[in-house]
């Protein structure tokens, strides 16, 4: 028991030494010096996609959309960004490009490339080489790459600081536009003597300038009717990282939560317990930030539905927990919690930017729609896992009468195939509901309810099948393995109804 304990605590410092370290790449720290301005510029106010936010949220979104990551070795994204704005020369040399494709990381020899290297015509053959064999398959993402470089190429022209009653400009815009009044002229101006200060290398006048540059945009920016009441709240949302503490506070919950489990200390569930609600917290923390900043509910995109869908299944294995109604609950939860969130901060199929809501999905019905489902995909999730582990001890441990120590102590088969009963009673419901308001909704963005798109289609399929479950199980008395194999499968149709078909049966759908 001890040897298995001090396994545990290496697990745990090991995540965390994984969760907290910094990704690494070149040195575009400014130096301690320039800490005052850094600080300064992070309220600074810039338009991004419709929205006004902080200079700070700006530079996150500008190095992600270059290389995947906010920092860049022990520089945060401003820091990083305006060491960039410093010197051209910096810029275009940075390995900050990510590739993406096995291909190009085998021709360039590196996952990251600099502009330089994307310049460099010593690699235009190879590249030659990859569309002539397949244009359609490498048009796309080579043009991604020329994108990015582009953004690294001028860094100045992605600053829109100059307040305009529709699009912001840059500097160099309004400077081109003319017609620039009191505020816009000392814009401009400050904004060049940032630039000056910082090629210079002179903090202390980087400082002014940032100051003054501030008090002019947020001045302007009012005038104009883009009030700035939510910038403190952008710039605790993206420093704070609330999915990110979450993220980790569900990794320790899980990592407890198994320890009492193998060791049979009780009194290590409620540690465990204590963790997943500071982590629930978090959550909840992180998606009412969005739903303010985004002036909507948080549920327009793939990224939001599904840490929504997170904060709703450990919401309902805290409330089962609670009760005593199946003791893996807790377990179940703190581990899909963590392991999801690090999918929808890790896989590329989920942007974290928060963007203006689609016409097409400008409706009130959204927010019931989708609520509705995902929070019965979060008791499907909870179900799924339960499953496992009931058809693990079942068919590999011996079930309860086996003699192995996780057998022993994993809750007993009954236990389990009564939680998993009464999870899918609470899910089958909220998907019907789901899709009655999908179907409403449907009927007045599309003119009919029901048009079987591709999305439609594997709802009702996996509606069919978890309505076959609880079929089975409550009249033809279907219990244990042959009851959890179906709950497996119907979790496989929620898995492939709300990501297979976005990429691989593309409809009306698809943006969801």
């Amino acid at each position: 028991m001890k040897r298995f304990g001090m396994q545990w605590i290496a697990a745990i410092l090991w995540a965390a030494l994984v969760m907290t370290a910094h990704a690494a790449g070149p040195d575009l720290q400014l130096g301690t010096e320039w800490k005052g301005a850094v600080e300064t510029l992070r309220r600074l106010p810039v338009q991004d996609t419709g929205f006004v936010r902080t200079a700070y949220t700006f530079s996150e979104n500008y190095l992600s959309a270059i290389s995947g990551r906010t920092t860049v070795g022990k520089a945060d994204a401003l820091e990083a960004t305006l060491s960039l704005l410093r010197d051209p020369k910096t810029a275009t040399a940075a390995p900050l490009i990510k590739l993406s494709h096995p291909e190009l990381v085998r021709l360039y020899g590196s996952p990251r490339i600099s502009v330089d290297q994307w310049r460099d015509e010593k690699f235009h053959d190879g590249l030659r080489a990859l569309l002539a064999t397949d244009q359609d398959k490498w048009l796309k993402p080579l043009n991604s790459i020329e994108y990015r470089a582009g953004l690294l190429e001028d860094v100045e022209g992605e600053f829109a600081i100059v307040p305009r009653d529709g699009n912001w400009l840059t500097p160099a815009e309004a400077t081109r536009d003319g017609g620039l009044d009191t505020l816009d002229t000392r814009i401009v101006d400050q904004w060049a003597a940032l630039r000056q200060a910082l090629v210079a290398n002179d903090a202390a006048a980087g400082t002014q300038a940032a100051r003054e540059l501030v008090q002019a945009v947020t001045m302007a920016s009012e005038q104009h009717g883009a009030g700035t009441a939510r910038l403190g709240l952008d710039l605790f949302y993206h420093t704070h990282k609330p999915f990110k503490k979450a993220s980790i506070l569900y990794l320790f919950a899980s990592l407890i939560y198994g320890a009492a489990l193998m060791l049979g200390r009780e009194r290590l569930n409620w540690v465990g317990f204590g963790l997943l609600t500071l982590g629930l917290a978090e959550q909840i923390v992180g998606i009412v930030a969005r739903w303010l900043l985004a002036g909507r509910a948080p549920l327009s995109n793939m990224y939001e539905s599904f840490t929504f869908a997170v904060g709703g299944m450990v919401l309902v294995a805290l409330i089962l927990e609670a009760m005593k109604l199946a003791r893996p609950i807790g377990l179940a939860g703190a581990v899909l919690g963590f392991i999801f969130m690090v999918i929808a901060h890790k896989a590329p199929i989920f942007d974290s930017q928060i963007k203006p809501l689609m016409p097409a999905l400008q409706s009130s019905w959204l927010t019931y729609h989708v609520i509705t489902i995902m929070l019965s995909y979060s008791a499907f999730a909870l179900s799924f896992f339960v499953s496992i582990l009931f058809l693990v001890k079942s068919y590999f441990l011996g079930g309860d009468d086996g003699k192995n120590l996780v057998a022993r102590r994993l809750p007993s088969l009954r236990s389990m195939d009564t939680f998993n009963f009464r999870i899918v009673g609470v899910g089958f419901p909220l998907l019907t509901l789901g899709i009655i308001f999908g179907a409403v909704w449907a009927a007045t963005a599309w003119g009919r309810p029901w048009g079987f798109d591709p999305k439609e289609t594997w709802s009702a399929i996996t509606w069919l099948i978890y309505a076959i479950y609880l079929h089975v199980r409550y009249l033809a008395g279907w219990s244990g393995r042959r009851a959890a194999i179906v709950s497996f499968i119907g979790f496989l149709g929620v898995l492939f109804t709300y990501l297979g078909v976005n990429y691989l049966l593309p409809g009306l759908h698809s943006y969801v």
